[in-house]
């Protein structure tokens, strides 16, 4: 409980809004997505899942572990998303552990160009913030949020190497 505070104390100290961001790509993703309506009445981290299918207009989502709420949840705000045990579009990982890393995103083939991947609760744990931190080291990422509640991996290749801390 006391890293949360003080993580959440200095990711507010270091984090920026749309305007400290120079990425076309992600400045369009900050403003026309995530700081734009519709706000749904879920948690902040589900609310950006939401937010993400629909801008990307994602099809196809996997949740790591299976979570038949939150399908629920998503198919009662968003129509035409199915849940599928793989996805080239989305993948959400709600407990992150290395072995989690290593098998949907390291070892994964299926990833392409534009998949997304939602990690939930980089800060929920020292541990998970460590590992939220290899995550962002790995070769084939480019492009990472941290949204405090959830980060956002993006694997574009034509986009520079970069690391965005984001308040919303």
């Amino acid at each position: 409980m006391l890293f949360r505070l003080f993580a959440f104390i200095k990711f507010r100290l270091s984090s920026s809004n749309q305007h400290g961001v120079h990425s076309p790509f992600v400045y369009r993703f900050i403003t026309k997505c995530l700081y734009a309506s519709p706000h749904f009445n879920t948690s902040k981290s589900q609310n950006i899942l939401l937010k993400t299918i629909a801008y990307f207009k994602i099809a196809q989502v996997q949740l790591v572990p299976n979570n038949f709420a939150l399908e629920k949840e998503t198919t009662k705000n968003i129509k035409g998303v199915s849940f599928t045990n793989t996805s080239n579009q989305l993948i959400y990982i709600d407990k992150l552990h290395r072995e989690t890393i290593d098998e949907f995103i390291v070892a994964n083939n299926s990833i392409t160009n534009d998949t997304v991947v939602l990690v939930n609760g980089i800060y929920h744990t020292e541990n998970t913030h460590k590992l939220w931190e290899s995550i962002k080291e790995l070769n084939r990422v480019k492009v990472t949020m941290d949204l405090f509640y959830c980060g956002l991996v993006f694997f574009r290749r034509e986009q520079a190497k970069e690391h965005f801390k984001i308040r919303i």
